[in-house]
């Protein structure tokens, strides 16, 4: 080889052959492992977080689940009853959300000694009002048994409406809100458009003790709805196929009640489907049966409504105002404060050992729990002060607690402003009090608003703190010592006493939309504030 060829190698062409040494090679292969391990991090922690966002929000929009009755999900709205000419027809008013009921709490709605509510069956907060038409003869005379069977009464309770005709009844029905009637289904051929008919579920799996004694290890404790089918249908031979023992099954006829009721109890392994009055009435045993029930969580009654003394039934519209109210009184009280306490220690205070001390114990606060200053709260403001557990204790002790948050972020704000801002201001002959009106505040704006919806945002989370000075009442606040609720203290209370499951996740899907809309909005105010300011 010539030295010119060693001076000047050749090069291929359309590729310029880049020779790099193992030392490059290998930092190389370190920085795709760390990116890749950086950007797998990344993913899992986005999948994770939308995860549990989305399951909460599917749990909190819809509920699906499978509740044991002591009938059979088979719905009847015209009822074949013995001993009358005419079927039966029960009618409700149309702003009863109810499409169908269990004939216990059909039963319970005419006999209970104080006035009842639907919200036992459809959480709606509306009190039922029985009608009923005793100058019918015969037919009411049977209504009357079957609507009182089991509660060893001899008439309705005082509380249930008279009329004295089947127009009477239909007009009651249709003019009065919650109200419950029956006619015979003659007269139910054309009702008006403010009364439906109701549905009712009175079968019951009627079985010989046999079927639910424990052998081998096994029990029969519940039927699925499909189950329940198949038996009554004639399609299963032996319990073992839905879940009991080895026991042949033998299906009766309901017709002759009183032949086939003692066919029940002395033939193991039988099974009738009857009424559930008989059940009673015979001192047979029945089977719970289990219901699929699917259907909006999160609906338009459940935001408008007002919540119920009980909290098992209603709304939450009160408790999302109650929500608004303390965050708008919390910012109000704590945001002034927390940027001017920002401003005197970034622009007027000396930096010194003091400072030092004083930056310290607000990091320090910012990171206690939120307990320790909901039992300050009930010391100081609630005891000490005498302002009793309401609206006005939790509110201040809410804004002690967002303080610290807020006077960080606002004084890192304040320091980001480039020096030469001030400097101009000052060179054009502004005060110092002009140039941070004017100037420094408008250019930290977009920080100081971040760490306001830092504190809007653990203001609607935090519970603890809330528990010790808010209360729980359900009312709306209409004063300072109003006790009341939040979204994430009704969240807690629901789920601890255990009143409904889908009610505390479609209050958690409401809180979760509330931060959402909560911080999309900042984001945009926060482009706006620095698209007007041009940074």
């Amino acid at each position: 080889m010539s030295s010119a060829e060693v001076l000047n190698p050749p090069v291929s062409k359309g590729r310029k052959e880049v020779v790099s040494s193992p030392q490059s090679r290998k930092l190389r292969m370190q920085e795709k492992v760390a990116k890749g391990i950086i950007w797998g991090l990344a993913a899992l922690t986005i999948a994770i977080l939308v995860w549990i966002v989305g399951y909460l929000m599917v749990k909190g929009l819809r509920y699906n689940n499978m509740t044991p009755y002591n009938v059979t999900p088979y719905v009847e709205r015209v009822i074949d009853l013995d001993g009358t000419e005419d079927d039966l027809v029960f009618i409700i008013n149309r702003g009863v959300r109810e499409q169908d009921i269990e004939v216990d709490g059909l039963r319970t709605l005419f006999n209970k000694r104080r006035n009842e509510n639907w919200g036992f069956y459809n959480e709606q907060n509306l009190r039922a009002q029985p009608v009923v038409n005793e100058n019918a003869g015969d037919f009411s005379v049977q209504v009357k048994d079957f609507i009182l069977a089991g509660e060893d009464l001899d008439d309705y309770r005082g509380y249930v409406e008279k009329a004295s005709s089947w127009d009477e009844v239909i007009s009651y029905v249709g003019g009065t809100e919650g109200a419950i009637g029956f006619l015979p289904a003659s007269e139910a051929a054309d009702l008006p458009r403010d009364v439906k008919v109701l549905g009712v579920r009175r079968k019951a799996i009627a079985v010989n003790p046999s079927v639910l004694m424990i052998k081998d290890s096994r029990m029969l404790r519940e039927l699925t709805d499909k189950q329940a089918e198949k038996i009554a249908a004639g399609e299963v031979s032996n319990w073992m196929e839905v879940g009991g023992t080895d026991l042949p099954l033998t299906l009766l006829d309901s017709e002759n009640i009183e032949v086939n009721m003692e066919a029940l109890q002395s033939t193991e392994g039988a099974v009738m489907l009857t009424d559930y009055r008989y059940v009673a009435e015979y001192g047979v045993r029945s089977v719970p049966v289990l219901r699929h029930e699917t259907g909006w969580n999160l609906t338009w009654h459940f935001i408008t409504e007002a919540p119920a003394r009980s909290g098992q039934w209603g709304g939450i519209s009160y408790i999302i105002i109650n929500t608004f109210f303390l965050i708008l009184f919390t910012i109000l009280f704590s945001a002034p404060v927390g940027v001017m306490a920002a401003i005197y220690m970034v622009e007027y205070a000396k930096q010194g050992r003091l400072m030092r001390i004083l930056r310290m114990g607000t990091e320090t606060l910012s990171g206690i729990p939120s307990i320790v200053f909901g039992l300050f709260g009930f010391i100081f403001f609630v005891r000490i002060l005498g302002m009793g557990i309401g609206f006005i204790s939790s509110t201040l002790t809410v804004t002690l607690m967002v303080l610290p948050t807020i006077i960080r972020t606002s004084e890192e704000a304040l320091k980001s402003v480039p020096q030469s801002f001030r400097e101009g201001s000052l060179a054009l002959g502004a005060t110092k009090l002009q140039t941070i009106i004017k100037v420094v505040l408008p250019a930290a704006s977009p920080g100081i608003l971040t760490g306001i919806i830092l504190a809007v945002g653990r203001t609607v989370g935090e519970t603890a703190v809330l528990i010790y000075t808010l209360g729980s009442n359900y009312d709306l606040v209409s004063g300072p010592s109003s006790s009341a609720r939040v979204l994430s203290l009704h969240l807690y209370m629901l789920f601890s006493e255990a009143l409904s499951f889908d009610r505390t996740f479609a209050t958690g899907a409401v809180l979760v939309i509330l931060i959402l809309l909560t911080n999309f909005s900042a984001t945009f105010m926060m482009k706006r504030m620095n698209k007007n300011s041009g940074m």
